[in-house]
């Protein structure tokens, strides 16, 4: 009985000390908070592109600058950020551009700890409402470009006209400029046309994002990162 008292007493004694021992750990630990709202400045450490991927694909990019709160640095320059590629939408017809979705895991601290993140693209992209990378084109997108460079062959086109009959002769353009006006209006017209036509069959822009490249992130949810 007695010796079953001294195990029972031993055991108490050590979960005490261990708990305590615990705490103190947890204790000692210091964190310092970044807060949601807070950018971080990406370039890209290899290259994403909706031609060539499956959903779930791992990637990742490193910090450009150091992350600092109060004057003290709390992630250094270079520092890994992991990422995921969540879902992608292939490219289609008419014009169909891709569409990516991009999850941030993680970033590493300096102790080499996996900090999970919750974290948005927020620049250098042409990003949708729901935070799709878009590839940049849909069909009235195209028409609207189209549209622009036929209006611009007619622009370049009236004013050769114009230099070249000042070149010619002294009133000159007023010659010139009516027939090089009506070439630049039918020309633009048949490359507004027939661009807009072959258009319709050709399918949209890939999601590309090349090794090197520099993007913002925004964070969605404070990160708490251990300091020493």
């Amino acid at each position: 009985m007695k010796k079953l008292f001294c195990t029972l007493a031993l055991c108490a004694f050590m979960l005490s000390f261990g708990t305590v021992f615990a705490y103190q750990i947890k204790a000692d630990v210091s964190t310092q908070r970044v807060p949601k709202g807070t950018k971080f400045n990406l370039v890209m450490v290899e290259p994403l592109s909706t031609s060539q991927m499956q959903a779930g694909d791992m990637f990742s990019a490193r910090l450009t600058n150091d992350v600092k709160i109060n004057n003290r640095t709390i992630l250094p320059s270079g520092s890994l950020v992991r990422g995921t590629v969540e879902k992608y939408r292939a490219t289609g017809r008419p014009s169909r551009s891709a569409l990516l979705y991009l999850t941030f895991d993680h970033v590493v601290s300096v102790q080499g700890k996996q900090l999970p993140i919750k974290a948005a693209v927020c620049s250098n992209f042409e990003i949708l409402q729901d935070g799709a990378i878009s590839g940049g084109g849909n069909y009235w997108n195209e028409l609207k470009r189209n549209t622009k460079k036929s209006g611009k062959i007619i622009s370049d086109t009236t004013k050769w006209g114009i230099k070249s009959g000042d070149e010619l002769f002294n009133g000159g353009r007023f010659l010139v400029t009516p027939f090089a006006a009506i070439g630049g209006t039918i020309g633009g017209g048949v490359y507004l046309v027939g661009d807009s036509i072959f258009d319709l069959f050709r399918k949209g822009h890939d999601v590309v994002i090349d090794q090197g490249i520099v993007f913002d992130i925004i964070l969605l949810e404070p990160l708490d990162v251990p300091v020493s």
